[in-house]
């Protein structure tokens, strides 16, 4: 493949033609990488601590099962139409109205990158004996992580791979270590807590939910929409899921999370270097997600200028501890990103139908698209205020699709959801 050519679609700013796609395999590792994050091991042992063993491997396996089905309906349009997050959001939002819910999920994506570099710092801390909560240790990670981003060495999601093998042979040495030998008590204990089942749910559904919302940006590489769909069954079932399960029987074994570093032989020295790679990669992964994503709505701007600011933005944020408790925040964003999905899902398959993307908005802005997100996100957290055990995904996204498709039936012209133009230049395979 020409480089300069894969370097351009690279930024997400055109689609990418089937004869350059790259299939099933290159994604499904990409997302596998991805997914396989030492986070989704943190967000498994705490809801096991708040919920009981069984009603948080029943929450980790239907939030995880709701995700795939959310971002696989976004991820099957992508694949098919070989569309970054960016192209399908200006497909959908107009091209200056995808600027708002593209800079939203930007700036989320960039959040999990912080947290990545506040939880590399704070097991450094342990393993290394070093103070907790050293502002200079997290500057040192975060610069460390962005650099082969902003010098384009690492070429965005291709090092993924790397990560899932690391993590399988993490995996591997922590059953055999530390719940081998408590297999038989691994499931006694409470069976249940004082968090709501819902919340639960929220927390395990709300570790990919961004990613998956961008998830073009993998995706796009597939040659049609069923392998996109195949792809994401490899990082959300093959992947997530089976990492927040171990992180739950980790905590059912009585094993805190930090233990599993804090031994100082080689054992605990072999696990330190394998988070630290799966937490590079995920860093990596969630800095090239956000820069194609502002690098596609705004083209003009150099690569060094807009990877250098997000990630200074999530440097800045892991140095004030801005989302440093991951179930608060992967609950916040449970609430704040499906609304955005169910507006994607509402446009392709109902407004569009066999249309697909094969025509533009035609409006710059589809105002529809932007009251119905707001309001599917507004709704999400009202739910959460009355009722904290409701599961936000479930009343967001479709409050938000509803209305987008009732405000484009009585007023398609002027709240800007008409469909016409020319091709977007995207083929598609059925």
């Amino acid at each position: 493949m020409d480089l300069r050519r894969n370097l351009t679609d690279s930024t997400g700013v055109q689609p990418i033609p089937l004869s350059r796609r790259r299939g099933l395999l290159f994604p499904a590792f990409a997302w596998s990488g991805f997914t396989s994050a030492f986070a989704s091991i943190i967000v498994g042992s705490q809801l096991q601590s708040e919920l009981g063993t069984f009603d948080a491997l029943f929450a980790v396996i239907l939030g995880n099962w709701i995700l795939f089905v959310y971002a696989a309906a976004i991820g099957f349009a992508a694949g098919r139409w070989g569309l970054s997050s960016q192209l399908m959001l200006e497909a959908v939002f107009g091209r200056w109205g995808a600027l708002i819910p593209g800079l939203l999920l930007g700036c989320l994506v960039t959040g999990w990158f912080a947290f990545h570099v506040m939880l590399t710092a704070a097991i450094l801390s342990v393993a290394l004996r070093l103070p907790s909560g050293s502002v200079v240790l997290i500057c040192i990670v975060g610069v460390l992580f962005a650099t082969p981003v902003i010098a384009r060495i690492s070429r965005g999601f291709n090092v993924t791979a790397i990560a899932y093998p690391a993590m399988i042979v993490f995996a591997g040495i922590v059953i055999a270590r530390y719940l081998a030998p408590k297999s038989l008590d691994l499931l006694d204990g409470t069976i249940g807590g004082a968090l709501p089942f819902g919340t639960g749910v929220c927390i395990a559904f709300g570790t990919f939910v961004v990613s998956g919302t961008m998830t073009g940006d993998i995706v796009r590489y597939c040659r049609t929409g069923n392998e996109a769909v195949q792809a994401m069954a490899f990082g959300f079932l093959l992947s997530n899921l089976p990492f927040l399960i171990l992180g739950v029987l980790v905590a059912a074994a009585r094993v805190r999370v930090t233990d599993l570093f804090a031994a100082h032989n080689a054992l605990s020295f072999l696990l330190l270097a394998l988070v630290i790679a799966s937490n590079w990669v995920t860093c990596d992964a969630c800095l090239s997600n956000a820069g194609v994503t502002l690098k596609s709505a705004f083209p003009g701007m150099p690569w060094i200028v807009a990877s250098a600011a997000i990630a200074l933005l999530g440097v800045l944020l892991a140095a004030n501890n801005g989302v440093g408790d991951a179930s608060r925040w992967t609950l916040f964003l449970s609430a704040t990103v499906p609304p955005c999905g169910g507006v994607i899902v509402a446009d392709y398959y109902v407004l569009r139908v066999r249309m697909g993307f094969a025509r533009k908005r035609v409006a710059l802005v589809n105002i529809a698209a932007l009251i119905a997100m707001g309001a599917g996100i507004a709704v999400a957290f009202v739910g959460l205020q009355y009722d904290p055990g409701v599961i936000a995904p479930l009343i967001g996204a479709p409050a938000a699709g509803a209305l987008y498709l009732l405000l484009s039936r009585f007023a398609p012209g002027r709240l800007g959801t008409e469909v016409g133009g020319t091709s977007l230049g995207a083929e598609a395979l059925d």
